[in-house]
């Protein structure tokens, strides 16, 4: 049922004491009930004050995090900050406790870091700290540069508690996270990140300049002068910069490769490649790729990760239309995951999930005849920012899994072939937990933890019905996906002709806030008739508002 706006007022009122609000004040069919618990669409009832279930909890953790297996990161956990009252007048609180952790400390420029509170507790009663704790983030990188999509400044990010950064200077920066609750206390806690210089890590002939014309004006001093791309052995630990202006073949980065970085020298156009290869479709060990950076080309067929990695960082790219036979995707990660797993010769437990996986501020644009997809993957601690991209034969994004996803500040357009598509489509492969080691959860682990905020989601010439979900991929046989903690917020929605709905949320504890349409009407964001056929009712809201 839709609530009254008076009604909504007294649930806001509510809301700043500790009681959910539901996103029956919007477009969502929900209700609250004279027993004070929510209505799902289903009609099940959920107690107002939700709790924390049973999501991973990472307060008070030192030294390394057990989340990973066979490669871990280091969890800060500085005390709080106590401090009197602020000219905002917040306070230091007893009822909220920050945690924050990062997916790396160091390592050269640039340096892409998720930034992740989602460990910070609440005591404060009906709070769930994921959805109605405010986080702003600090990377203390301030160059006043702004994000060309949403316009908004680099060096801040407010809202859910998940952030990201990429660092390009070397130094040492103080990161900082406040977490807010609903009664206007507060905790913080900071990390520093040391940023080295590329030009120290990859010295000498750790750097190799590549030239057709032989031209290494720019190059920097002391690096390898070739006229052809090394192979895959002779690029691990080193920097490879193509000169800018000059076309190459296809960029193989190989099964075992470690510390690669591959980007442009000189000045002009950015260097023209045929495709990138991220390791190998038949590994040999465990040895996946891992810390691979490659930014600053013009890629004419797409750059595609086979099967798993750690550390992949792809940055200020452009993607022509491709030609020629289909391609699957323009940027494809984790492309042949299950199927090697099941058809190889490596154990199961040989394998991690894919993670730490970077897509900042690339340019993609297809044809509704190729690619199939703009961009497709699945993956943890995976960040899709600053990017502009639209227009293939299917959807813009497709993320078949998602843990700890943030999602941010990218132009996503939408238009496809047959008009059946969106601009984001995010699932799962089932209701599982997810595990670092695939021989445990495999694929059939459900989406947990994304922010998906600040973007713009569709365009005029978008021809879909409807623009973008997070939810099973559809009613029928694969409607038993699970997605959980998911925040929709801030995001700009642009209609084309034949949109009817911006945004499908589908799953448990679900967030909508502060999304607009650029015509100044209200967007639709529902659950699609609560119709996933297969989906668990405990599987389904409840949904909150801020």
């Amino acid at each position: 049922m839709q609530i009254p706006a008076r009604s909504c007022f007294s649930m806001l009122l509510a809301a700043l004491a500790g009681v959910a609000l539901w996103a029956a004040c919007g477009p969502a069919h929900s209700g609250v009930n004279s027993l004070g618990q929510v209505e799902a669409l289903g009609g099940k009832s959920y107690p107002v004050s939700a709790g924390h279930g049973d999501r991973e909890l990472l307060v008070g953790l030192r030294g390394f995090s057990p989340t990973w297996a066979g490669e871990f990161a280091q969890v800060v956990d500085r005390p709080a900050v106590q401090r009197g009252e602020t000219p905002g007048g917040a306070q230091a609180s007893r009822t909220v406790m920050a945690s924050l952790e990062a997916t790396r400390l160091s390592g050269p420029a640039p340096l892409a870091v998720q930034f992740d509170a989602t460990g910070t507790t609440s005591s404060l009663a009906g709070q769930h700290p994921f959805h109605q704790v405010r986080y702003s983030f600090n990377f203390g990188d301030e160059r006043a540069q702004t994000w060309p999509i949403s316009g908004l400044p680099k060096n801040v990010q407010s809202g859910g508690p998940l952030a990201a950064h990429v660092f390009d200077e070397p130094g040492t920066y103080q990161v900082r996270v406040r977490a807010t609750d609903l009664a206007g206390g507060y905790s913080e806690r900071s990390v520093s990140v040391e940023v080295l210089d590329p030009n120290v890590v990859y010295a000498g002939t750790g750097t190799i300049c590549v030239s057709a014309a032989g031209n290494f004006s720019d190059c920097p001093d002391g690096a390898s002068r070739v006229a052809m791309v090394p192979s895959s052995a002779a690029i691990n630990n080193r920097r490879v910069l193509l000169r800018r202006g000059e076309a190459f073949g296809t960029i193989e980065i190989g099964h075992g490769s470690q510390n690669v970085q591959v980007g442009a020298f000189g000045v002009g156009a950015k260097p023209r490649v045929s495709r990138v290869l991220v390791g190998g479709i038949g590994p040999t060990s465990s040895a996946f790729p891992r810390d691979i950076t490659v930014m600053d080309l013009n890629i004419l067929q797409g750059l595609e990760q086979f099967v798993t990695m750690s550390r992949l960082l792809v940055y200020r790219n452009t993607f022509d239309v491709p030609t020629g036979e289909l391609t699957t995707a323009q940027i494809n990660l984790a492309s042949a995951l299950a199927y090697i797993v099941q058809n190889h010769k490596l154990a199961p437990s040989q394998y991690h999930q894919p993670r730490e996986l970077f897509i900042v501020e690339n340019q993609l644009r297809g044809s509704t005849a190729n690619p199939h997809l703009n961009m497709a993957g699945e993956g943890s601690r995976f960040v899709i920012m600053g990017n502009d991209m639209g227009t293939a034969q299917q959807h813009t994004v497709r993320l078949w899994g998602v843990h700890k996803g943030f999602i941010a500040h990218n132009a996503l357009r939408g238009r496809s072939s047959d008009g059946i598509r969106v601009a984001l489509k995010i699932h799962s492969g089932g209701l599982g937990e997810y595990n670092d080691n695939y021989a445990i959860s495999g694929s059939t682990w459900a989406s947990r933890q994304i922010v998906i905020a600040n973007n713009r989601l569709g365009d005029s010439t978008d021809n879909n019905s409807f623009t973008g979900g997070a939810s099973p991929e559809n009613n029928g046989p694969n409607s038993r996906q699970g997605l959980e903690d998911v925040v929709l917020e801030n995001n700009v929605f642009h209609r084309g002709p034949n949109t009817n709905t911006e945004f499908i949320l589908m799953g448990r504890r679900m967030t909508s806030r502060g999304n607009t349409r650029a015509d100044g009407g209200v967007p639709n964001i529902n659950q699609f008739g609560n119709s996933y056929k297969l989906l668990p009712p405990d599987w389904v809201g409840p949904f909150f508002t801020r």
